[in-house]
């Protein structure tokens, strides 16, 4: 998810709680203004849900920045997809697009809470600033099969970067909305995806620490959307039927150009 003329606010402090990719351009998530978004962000003190913030100014260097361990390489870690050094070096990862098989894999759960894991976490975050209008993204969107997620719904400032780590959803609203939604690994797409107005979540920080939370409103629908990605859903399935059909041109597209590029793969329909 994004906006289009967004821009990169100095780095202040991240938040990580517990990563697929949203876009909300223009033409996606037009149901939300910017006067909303930043009405929503100057409501809020900054958020200390999951013990305490990394980093104290924007002149400080991030965690990853500091971590001095050095890892092997594990071969199968991440997933047969993963890019090498995913978690031990910073890199920003390309997008896999629908319908690339990684988007359907099963996803592990993070066993081990050291400096690879928030190597990636940083790795993800820069990914998504990488694309210019993402505030969201799942690891499986960048090939790592991994039950690792990141958000920043007001990108404008660093102060909203969230992470969960093997999040499991607890409970949800039984009142619902349709919002359109568009997603980084469908380009171009969007439609309307009915979902819960809150949600109730436990997940971990980059520690290992559990935690809960409930999480309302436009918020809420970025988590389940990026959520999903890590059960091996995008946002198409849950589009209605004549939804799905307004898009089925852009889709075939998809997936000729997928086995045109990448023949030795099975596109995961």
């Amino acid at each position: 998810m994004a906006w289009p003329s967004q821009k990169r606010a100095p780095g202040h402090t991240r938040l990580l709680a517990a990563v697929v990719v949203l876009s909300a351009t223009s033409v996606a998530w037009t149901c939300f203004s910017h006067p909303f978004l930043r009405a929503k962000s100057c409501s809020k003190i900054k958020r200390r849900f999951i013990g305490d913030l990394f980093g104290e100014s924007s002149s400080e260097a991030s965690s990853a920045d500091q971590i001095d361990e050095v890892f092997e390489e594990e071969p199968g870690r991440g997933g047969p997809y993963a890019p090498a050094g995913f978690d031990t070096k910073r890199m920003q990862f390309d997008i896999v697009r629908y319908p690339h098989p990684a988007l359907r894999q099963e996803n592990e759960d993070i066993k081990s809470f050291d400096g690879r894991l928030r190597r990636l976490a940083d790795n993800l975050f820069a990914t998504l600033y990488a694309t210019g209008d993402g505030i969201g993204l799942a690891a499986p969107q960048v090939g790592i099969n991994m039950r690792v997620m990141v958000y920043n719904p007001n990108p404008r400032t660093r102060d909203e970067e969230t992470v969960f780590v093997n999040p499991r959803i607890l409970s949800f609203g039984k009142e619902q909305d349709y919002k359109a939604e568009g997603c980084l690994s469908f380009p171009r797409i969007r439609g309307s995806v009915q979902r819960p107005t809150w949600v109730e979540v436990e997940a971990a920080d980059w520690d290992g620490n559990p935690f809960q939370r409930r999480i309302d409103g436009f918020e809420a629908r970025l988590f389940l959307h990026e959520y999903d990605h890590l059960d091996g859903i995008v946002f198409t399935d849950r589009l209605g039927e004549s939804s799905k059909k307004k898009v089925e041109p852009d889709l075939e597209f998809f997936i000729k150009d997928f086995q045109n590029t990448f023949p030795e793969l099975e596109p995961a329909l």
